[in-house]
């Protein structure tokens, strides 16, 4: 505000200081000038005594004021008065008072207060009678008096001479109007307060240029301050207009020094906080940082889509929602609290949720980083595991059971050549199925590790897919199924291993038969499309429902656990096929409606030029 400025104070204390000061001199000089006029007239009075031909000697005290008493004394030198001088007096003294009888009256009195030589009494008043008598108390002084009532002058000087031996005494007595005096001061006055209002609006002018001079630079910093809190820095360039001293210029000089080294620091910090944003941004994991009060200080993208964080901006407001029994307090405060790390879970998904201080530069706690991390692939894999685990356990539990009970069977009972027969076809069929479970999980093995090695070559695949329909059709046959086969143009030889596809297609094909009623119809279709050759294998089965469609590549996984174990399925034969299909390059894709049927579509990479084989 203009009334707090520092411009304003400058202007008021050189007001006041100078306005002071000329007032002080003023009402001294003009006070002074009065008790000068009074002195004047005064000196004027004995001057006038001492030219009537009375020498006399100024022994004079101070002057009295307002009727209080001083005495002032004279000394007349001549012994004797003669009748001659005192005539010479009577007729000097007339004639001088005669000349200035408006603003100066003088009277000769005798010691009774009467006109000297005439006797004529006069009617004098209060004061100069009081003048009069003061005057005679003293030999030979006078007496001044300022009647404030009469607004006058008084002088009395009293003489007591012989003269022919005879004691003569008389009283000068003269009174002075102090209109005259009254009106010269009052002309001072006015001159003197036109002096010192025009005095004070030049000080006031000076002061302002002067002070402008000053603040004007330091308002010039201030707003650049202003500028570069809201985030604008710029170098401050003084204009020549702007009269900067010394010290404002060394000033804006370590002003701009400042503001560069602000700019180089801001700069350093700009380029770190957009790597750490840029790295934040991209990290998998999702970082929240709360101050001490608990708000959030930053949150990046990653964090907010795994908790769905919207308007949240509190630590209570975010973990409150996910039942998260947390206290900011206990974090900060108890380094050694256990339960600073929690597993929740949000909807499908499980998250693993870490919790830490962080400390400023004097290792104070300054707020909290909570660190989110997606574990919802690893439950997922443990799941898995475990359904592993217990499926493979199954699946080999249940032959090892049979091949267990018919052969102690075999072995406490006697039994006839047939049923000894019976006995270890089915101990041979359920050996044979622990085989292939045991080559599947084999073969799974070698395609985690990456050490399958495959045996690449050109072969033409429409052939190939015939030859696996024509195994086929007895079996399709059987349940009164149309297996039928069509190349739909002329198919490219393709690259691949011949071995790994032929088993893919005969898997698909007999999950059709498997999966596909009686009198069903299972059409396989083999073209090209762009640099692939497509094997699409459509029937018309049981379908699979939209909620297993996902999963249908999952090791172990079975639509129908039940039914499926009772046609000799072990979950393992797509995982396969989708490994061998992808390890040549191509791709196996499922689209599926339950009830309705099922449809495969096998992509493999055309014949490749001879250079790249």
């Amino acid at each position: 505000m203009f009334w707090k400025s520092l411009q304003l104070k400058l202007i008021l204390i050189f007001f006041v200081l100078i306005a002071t000061t000329i007032i002080i001199i003023g009402v001294y000089s003009i006070s002074r000038t009065e008790e000068v006029y009074y002195d004047g007239f005064v000196e004027e009075m004995l001057n006038t005594i001492s030219s009537f031909g009375i020498k006399v000697e100024n022994i004079r005290e101070e002057n009295i004021v307002n009727n209080d008493e001083k005495n002032n004394e004279n000394i007349v030198t001549e012994e004797n008065i003669t009748q001659e001088m005192l005539s010479k007096i009577y007729n000097n003294f007339t004639i001088y008072f005669s000349l200035n009888n408006i603003s100066r009256h003088g009277l000769l009195l005798d010691s009774n207060y009467k006109e000297l030589l005439t006797s004529q009494k006069l009617d004098l008043t209060e004061a100069e009678i009081e003048c009069a008598e003061k005057a005679q108390m003293n030999y030979n002084h006078y007496y001044t008096i300022r009647d404030l009532n009469s607004n006058k002058y008084i002088f009395a000087y009293y003489i007591n001479q012989n003269f022919e031996n005879e004691n003569i005494e008389f009283i000068i007595l003269v009174e002075q109007n102090r209109n005259y005096i009254s009106e010269q001061l009052t002309k001072i006055q006015n001159v003197y307060l036109i002096a010192i209002v025009a005095i004070l609006i030049i000080t006031i002018c000076i002061v302002y240029i002067t002070a402008r001079s000053i603040t004007k630079p330091i308002s010039i910093l201030t707003n650049k301050a202003e500028s570069i809190a809201n985030g604008s820095i710029e170098h401050i360039a003084l204009s020549p207009k702007t009269h900067a001293g010394y010290e404002i210029s060394k000033l804006v000089e370590s002003f701009n020094l400042m503001i560069s080294q602000i700019k180089d620091n801001m700069n350093e910090i700009s380029r770190e906080k957009n790597k750490l944003e840029t790295i934040l941004l991209h990290l998998a994991d999702g970082v929240l940082a709360f101050n001490l009060k608990g708000k959030l200080i930053h949150a990046n993208l990653a964090a907010k889509k795994m908790l769905s964080i919207t308007d949240e901006k509190s630590f209570e407001a975010i973990f409150s929602k996910l039942n998260i029994d947390m206290n900011i307090e206990k974090i900060i405060y108890l380094e050694d609290w256990t339960s600073s790390e929690q597993m929740v879970n949000v909807g499908d998904k499980f998250f693993n949720i870490f919790f830490a201080p962080f400390r400023d530069e004097n290792n104070r706690p300054s707020g909290v980083v909570a660190v989110i991390q997606d574990m919802t692939e690893q439950a997922k894999l443990d799941d898995m595991r475990k359904e592993f685990v217990a499926n493979v356990s199954h699946e080999l539990k249940t032959p090892l059971t049979s091949i267990k009970t018919y052969s102690e069977t075999m072995l406490e009972q006697d039994l006839d050549e047939e049923s000894r027969n019976k006995f270890m076809n089915v101990i041979l069929t359920e050996a044979n199925r622990m085989t292939r479970l045991v080559s599947d999980l084999l073969q799974l093995t070698k395609f985690d590790y990456k050490k399958v090695a495959w045996n690449k070559i050109n072969f033409d695949i429409a052939e190939l897919t015939k030859q696996v329909c024509e195994k086929h059709k007895i079996q399709a046959e059987k349940k009164e199924q149309i297996l039928e086969c069509y190349i739909t143009s002329n198919v490219p030889e393709v690259y691949g291993d011949r071995d790994g596809i032929e088993r893919v297609i005969t898997n698909v094909v007999t999950n059709a038969i498997k999966y596909t009623g009686e009198k069903g119809n299972i059409k396989v279709y083999v073209g090209a499309v762009h640099d692939d050759a497509y094997i699409k294998i459509i029937d018309d089965g049981i379908g699979i429902p939209a909620e297993d469609l996902p999963r249908v590549f999952e090791r172990f996984y079975r639509v129908d656990k039940a039914r499926s174990r009772e046609m000799g399925g072990t979950g393992l034969g797509l995982p396969i096929a989708k490994e061998i299909i992808e390890g040549n390059g191509g791709s196996i894709d499922i689209k599926s409606e339950k009830g309705k049927g099922t449809e495969v579509i096998i992509k493999v990479p055309i014949k490749k030029d001879e250079n790249t084989i």
